[in-house]
């Protein structure tokens, strides 16, 4: 029996009527059921290339389409149903119909943010700008500040260090512009549990000396492990154990 080829197999007469029926190529205009409408770009019945979603609830997206999915690079904006005007809300990269890489997004409070995103959601590397006049530089996970980062408050003074679940937590350094004072040390949940004290060089009017810790860096790194268990690493441990030693001993022997 001869193999059937499959250059000479003819398409049975329903699934042509059903090719000719899908959409390719660009459409003016096509509304759905819940009466948003699309202008752009087909593949095989679905929104693939370049288009512009016009949605019911005043959103507007421009930009590149896939599978029927806001994927490659799209501006995505807000009507005010006041003014009638749209306003930019995201301008960046997309997968799967969410932000998904580089991009500026800004918020209705008149906050934005440049940077990565996954799924949606700040993850990686980004600069946020607050309503309030300040400004975080550094790592975001789960659409929150964690990592390390800065903080530059609206009154000048700021925060560097570790963050966790967008709150201070870890070892840093807080420079109080107001007092003339830098404090380093240790936060748990935005709160300072242990820290150094010491003035700013630009605040000394005189030659006053300066009193510190031999070991600032050990401390710090013990204070850590006390109010963070499990922070450290056991050679970590051994090392500011034995840092503590030397220190109670020449305390003794003074």
């Amino acid at each position: 029996m001869p193999f059937l080829n499959p250059k000479h197999y003819a398409v049975p007469r329903s699934r042509a009527l059903e090719n000719m029926t899908k959409r390719n190529g660009f459409r003016h205009v096509i509304f759905n059921a819940l009466g948003d409408k699309y202008i752009g770009e087909w593949k095989n019945d679905k929104k693939a290339g370049k288009g512009v979603i016009i949605t019911r609830n005043g959103k507007l997206y421009e930009g590149d389409m896939e599978n029927n999915y806001r994927h490659g690079f799209g501006v995505l904006a807000q009507r005010t149903p006041s003014t009638d005007v749209y306003s930019l809300r995201y301008r960046g990269d997309w997968k799967n119909g969410k932000m998904h890489g580089h991009g500026l997004r800004i918020y209705p409070d008149g906050s934005y943010y440049i940077g990565e995103f996954r799924s949606g959601k700040r993850q990686g590397h980004g600069q946020q700008w607050y309503p309030d006049g300040a400004y975080f530089d550094g790592e975001f996970k789960n659409d929150v500040r964690e990592g390390l980062g800065i903080l530059i408050r609206s009154d000048g003074n700021r925060y560097e260090g570790e963050w966790y679940n967008d709150l201070k937590h870890g070892k840093g350094r807080f420079v109080h512009l107001d007092s003339g004072q830098l404090q380093v040390g240790v936060w748990n949940d935005d709160f300072c549990v242990c820290s150094q004290m010491s003035d700013l060089g630009y605040r000394q009017p005189c030659a006053i000396p300066l009193v510190t810790l031999k070991f600032l860096e050990k401390v710090s790194d013990r204070a850590k492990q006390l109010v963070l268990p499990g922070s450290l690493g056991p050679c970590e441990d051994t090392l500011i154990d034995n840092v503590e030693s030397i220190v109670r001993k020449s305390m003794e022997s003074g």
